[in-house]
C-alpha cells in the first residue's frame, strides 16, 4: 500500500488516559478497518476489513510488523511519526489518499488513539480508519461546481447539513432525516446547538463560528439527539459564499456511532480481563525481557507478602532461593515456547520458603521476547 498525496489533516490532542486491553473485542462493532498495534509496532489485532484492504489474511497481518505491510519507506516517513506521537499520549488524526493493492485510490480518514494500561502507560495504539471516498468527491465537488446544488445534496449517500450564518438549519437531506428519526421539516429554523448536548454545546459553537468566518476548521465529531436517543457524528463543514461575502455554512457528515460503540466496548472488555485478572485465585505475574516485574495481580502480592508498591522495581529471580532455578524457567520458555509443571522453591517478603508449581509463556514482539508472563501456585504438602 502507498500513499498517493500530501496528509491533507492532522492534529494531536492529549488522550484521556484509558486501559491496557488484553482480551480485544474482535468481532463487534468492528466495521471499519481497525488495528491494534504494540509498542514494538506490530500488530496485535486486525479486523478483517483492514486485512481485506490489504488483500492479506488476519494471519499475514497479526505478528507482523507495520513497515512490513506498508513499506519500509512510508513507514519511516510517515506512519512512525504518528505512531511516537500517539505513544506519547495524545490522539492523532488525518485525512489521505491510500492505494490498496490491485485497486483504486481511496480516501481515509484515519485516527490513532493510545490505550493505557493501570499504570497510566501507552501500551498500544488503537488506528480506526473509515472510506471517506465518497464524502471527498462530494466535498470537491461543492467547493468546483455550485451547479444543481441543493438538488445534489438531496441524493447524497451521506448526511448534508446547510446552516445560516447564525447555525439554523436551512436545508438537511434525506440521509439526515432518516438517520435522525426526524422528518425534514423538523429541522427548519431549528439551531443546530437544539440536537447537541449541552455539555458539547460550547465546543461545536467554535467549530461553527470559526467556519462561519471563513476559517478552514479540521473536521470534528461531536454527540447529537436522534428520536431513539444519543449517536456521534464526524463532521466537515466549509463556508458557502456569494460575491465574496459568507451567507451559509455546509456541513457533511459521516454517522460514527458503530466506531464510538466499538470503543467502548474495548474499554468494556479491558474492566472485564482486570477484574479476571485481580480476582483470580491463581498468582499471576509479567514481567519484562530483563526479568522485571512489570504487573502482578492480588493473589500474588498475598502470597509473596509484598504491597503494590513494594513491588516497583523487584526483579523475579529475587523471590527464586536458587536463582539457577530462575534462569533455567526462562531458558526452558525461550526453547520450547512454554513451560508447565516447573517445580521450584521461592522466597516470601519476610524470607520464608515456600514449595511451588510454576507455568509460563513469552511476550513476543518484532524483535523476539519482549517478557514473560506466568503464574505461580503454592503446593503445600511439599516439604
Amino acid at each position: 500500500m502507498k500513499s498517493t498525496g500530501k496528509f491533507q489533516q492532522s492534529l494531536t490532542e492529549p488522550a484521556q488516559k484509558g486501559k491496557e486491553n488484553k482480551n480485544v473485542v474482535k468481532k463487534n462493532f468492528v466495521l471499519d478497518s481497525m488495528t491494534l498495534i504494540n509498542r514494538s509496532y506490530v500488530y496485535d489485532f486486525a479486523s478483517e476489513a483492514y486485512c481485506r484492504d490489504h488483500g492479506r489474511d488476519r494471519k499475514d497481518v497479526v505478528g507482523n510488523t507495520v513497515a512490513h505491510i506498508w513499506g519500509e519507506t512510508l513507514f519511516r516517513k510517515v506512519i512512525k511519526r504518528h505512531l511516537d506521537q500517539c505513544f506519547a499520549g495524545n490522539v492523532v488524526r488525518y485525512e489521505n489518499w491510500l492505494e490498496f493493492p490491485g485497486g483504486e485510490p481511496r480516501y481515509y480518514s484515519v485516527s490513532y488513539s493510545p490505550y493505557f494500561n493501570t499504570n497510566g502507560y501507552v501500551t498500544h495504539v488503537v488506528v480506526a480508519s473509515q472510506d471517506i471516498t465518497d464524502l471527498k468527491k462530494a466535498e470537491d465537488y461543492i467547493e468546483k461546481s455550485a451547479l444543481s446544488f441543493r438538488t445534489s445534496l438531496k441524493n447524497m449517500h451521506y448526511g448534508i447539513l446547510i446552516f445560516d450564518t447564525e447555525g439554523r438549519f436551512t436545508f438537511v437531506n434525506d440521509v439526515v432525516a432518516q438517520r435522525s428519526g426526524y422528518p425534514l421539516e423538523w429541522y427548519i429554523g431549528k439551531s443546530l446547538y437544539e440536537v447537541v448536548p449541552q455539555a458539547e454545546r460550547e465546543g461545536v459553537k467554535k467549530h461553527f463560528e470559526a467556519t462561519a468566518r471563513g476559517e478552514e476548521v479540521p473536521p470534528y465529531e461531536f454527540p447529537f439527539q436522534t428520536a431513539k436517543g444519543i449517536s456521534w457524528a464526524h463532521i466537515s463543514t466549509t463556508a458557502i459564499k456569494e460575491d465574496g461575502r459568507i451567507v451559509e455554512v455546509l456541513g457533511v457528515l459521516l454517522d460514527v456511532t458503530k466506531r464510538k460503540q466499538y470503543e467502548q466496548a474495548l474499554i468494556d472488555s479491558e474492566k472485564k480481563y482486570r477484574t479476571l485478572f485481580e480476582d483470580s485465585l491463581d498468582a499471576i505475574f509479567i514481567t519484562d525481557k530483563k526479568g522485571n516485574l512489570t504487573d502482578v495481580n492480588q493473589s500474588f502480592l498475598k502470597l509473596f507478602g509484598y504491597s503494590k508498591d513494594e513491588i516497583q522495581g523487584l526483579r523475579a529471580i529475587d523471590t527464586y532461593l536458587n536463582r539457577d532455578d530462575c534462569k533455567m524457567y526462562v531458558k526452558t520458555i525461550e526453547e520450547k515456547g512454554c513451560i508447565d509443571y516447573f517445580e521450584v522453591k521461592l522466597k516470601k517478603k519476610d524470607g520464608s520458603v515456600m514449595a511451588c508449581m510454576l507455568n509460563g509463556t513469552p511476550l513476543r514482539g518484532s524483535d523476539g521476547i519482549q517478557g514473560y508472563q506466568g503464574i505461580a501456585r503454592e503446593v503445600r504438602d511439599k516439604k
